[in-house]
């Protein structure tokens, strides 16, 4: 058994003991039902593939923690999820991109659920700018030019922290049409999430694609968190995810699911040019020397490390 396997077991073991001593654990043959939120809007594509590796990991679980069901909720039309899942008994469980609030308030389930994929950031830009982009290949030609980023996002820190200049904008919608009319230039935006945008958006910004040529890439968590006092749930989603991840099946599984599936094999981003920054409001706690759980870049990748101006 290497180190990691002994941390995840002892953390798992920790939160069973916990558990039981609570008081909340399940009878064998009782059901418990998992309270998440549905789909938000039909624009929210990834909500499918966070569903279904819960789905897998409950399932996996199911012999060592009895059955379980997902019972999907209906969206409140206002509401902050972050707020509902602390404080009341709407949901049991929520994604979040990590951060130290959220850290406080809430309990991580520390194994990134697309592997870190949601930092290897590539660019929307317009289509009459590509030949300047293919070109580009130091950071001080990068900081020549202005981001779009929303105005509360963690990338906008962590982009400023590299000493690119960031124009923050309110609303996804706002931030396509500053890139439109030139009052940005570049709008970073997931390896997961751009091609699909690309073919939502394309109808009213045909002048814009996604360029996978340089990547902007930071280690960021996107986890599954729960109340700090569901501890059952906390022990039963570690063992699971952690299984997963530590067996190689989650990549796996993203190989395979339709949301996620376009950005393997890796090796599609051996010709890019990667700038390595850091973020500097990831938690300690963040298992960034856990290979495992993280996608790895093509050893044919060029690689830039950018230190904090």
């Amino acid at each position: 058994m290497n180190r990691l396997t002994r941390v995840v077991t002892a953390r798992w073991i920790l939160l069973t003991f916990i558990a039981a001593l609570s008081g909340k654990t399940l009878a064998a043959d009782d059901v418990q039902y998992i309270h998440t939120l549905g789909q938000q809007s039909v624009q929210e594509a990834s909500h499918a593939y966070y569903q279904d590796l819960l789905a897998l990991v409950l399932k996996n679980t199911e012999a060592e923690f009895g059955k379980a069901e997902i019972r999907e909720l209906k969206p409140p039309a206002q509401g902050d999820m972050h707020y509902l899942l602390m404080k009341g008994n709407f949901i049991d469980l929520h994604r979040f991109g990590t951060d130290l609030k959220v850290e406080q308030d809430l309990l991580p389930i520390r194994v990134p659920l697309l592997a870190g994929g949601l930092g290897w950031r590539g660019l929307l830009i317009r289509k009459a700018d590509a030949m300047a982009f293919s070109q580009l290949d130091s950071l001080s030609q990068l900081k020549n030019l202005t981001a779009c980023q929303g105005h509360i996002w963690p990338d906008s820190t962590i982009l400023e922290y590299a000493g690119l200049k960031v124009l923050r904008v309110d609303g996804y919608d706002q931030m396509l049409q500053m890139l439109s009319k030139k009052r940005c230039d570049y709008f970073p935006r997931s390896i997961f999430e751009g091609p699909s945008e690309v073919r939502q958006f394309s109808k009213y910004y045909p002048d814009l694609y996604f360029d996978t040529g340089i990547l902007l890439k930071y280690p960021y968590a996107m986890y599954f968190f729960v109340k700090k006092d569901n501890l059952a749930l906390a022990a039963r989603l570690e063992r699971g995810l952690s299984e997963l991840a530590l067996s190689g099946k989650l990549q796996q599984f993203m190989q395979q699911h339709p949301v996620t599936r376009h950005v393997f094999p890796l090796s599609q981003f051996n010709d890019s040019l990667v700038f390595n920054l850091v973020n500097p409001i990831l938690p300690e706690q963040t298992p960034v020397n856990q290979p495992a759980y993280w996608l790895q870049l093509p050893s044919a990748a060029r690689v830039i490390s950018v230190k904090p101006k």
